[in-house]
């Protein structure tokens, strides 16, 4: 698969190639940047995952429908497990952690982006920075696993961090969407240089089973194709983006429900009992 340019449309417009690994069946972005490096393309008031409250009205929906997804997300992982222990890796603003605390689970967060850690512990949420072996019933990344730079490396440390039996739930963008294919370099969910590796299915699939995992289920993310196809119009800057992105996002999800094929894809991964 031949290599093309995606541009970084939330802060910095500049290009970045994605290259296809063929070994992980997954695009990569190249290149990918230092930690210290990427601290840039977080800023806060940009980067909506990060804030508490709405700037516009754009994150205020935006914010709207994490807090109705932090219900659906519980309610997934209570099919394996009522409550326990649970880190949340990459816990951003704290809302689906403080929703789980909420909720009875006993909660740790993870969050490398400093913009966030005062209001993290101003939740009194506890804050880990570092992993500890057979430590938590759940681990969860919410669009988180591809930020992360490597991602065999990161599925061998959460397995070792998790108790036998326990659940890692990971929820990624998918490559093989509708969504993706219609808007191919503006699709949002790129959103290079952030997001280091760009997955599908089958990519997610074989990195679980090489770390050891066995999947569980796989759940399509019905919220997403909305809020990617809306960011996806505003990148090709687009007359009626709301309109078009609502019902490109309805289409979407359409096709993609009956075969897990949707926007953004939960998978429910497994360490042996």
């Amino acid at each position: 698969m031949k290599p093309f340019q995606v541009t970084d449309f939330l802060i910095s417009n500049e290009s970045f190639e994605l290259v296809y690994d063929t070994k992980r069946r997954a695009w990569k972005t190249n290149p990918q940047l230092a930690q210290e490096d990427l601290a840039a393309y977080y800023p806060k008031e940009k980067y909506t995952s990060h804030q508490t409250k709405g700037s516009d009205f754009f994150s205020k929906i935006y914010l709207w429908v994490k807090q109705r997804n932090n219900k659906t997300k519980l309610r997934l992982l209570n099919r394996y497990l009522a409550v326990g222990s649970l880190l949340d890796y990459g816990a951003g603003n704290g809302s689906f952690a403080l929703a789980a605390k909420q909720k009875g689970w006993a909660v740790d967060v993870f969050e490398p982006s400093a913009n966030t850690h005062k209001q993290l512990q101003q939740m009194k949420l506890s804050q880990q920075y570092s992993l500890v072996d057979s430590s938590y019933d759940v681990i969860t990344l919410w669009h988180v696993f591809e930020h992360l730079p490597h991602p065999e490396k990161a599925l061998a440390a959460f397995y070792a961090a998790l108790k036998p039996g326990g659940i890692l739930a990971l929820a990624v963008p998918n490559t093989d969407a509708w969504d993706s294919k219609h808007y191919g370099t503006f699709w949002a969910a790129y959103d290079v240089p952030r997001h280091m590796w760009h997955y599908n299915k089958e990519s997610i699939r074989q990195l679980a089973l090489e770390a050891g995992f066995h999947l569980r289920e796989l759940r399509p993310m019905f919220w997403d194709a909305f809020y990617i196809c809306l960011l996806s119009e505003k990148n090709k800057k687009a007359k009626y983006r709301w309109v078009k992105g609502l019902i490109k996002g309805a289409y979407s999800n359409l096709l993609g429900w009956r075969n897990n094929n949707t926007s953004a894809l939960t998978f429910l991964l497994q360490k042996p009992k």
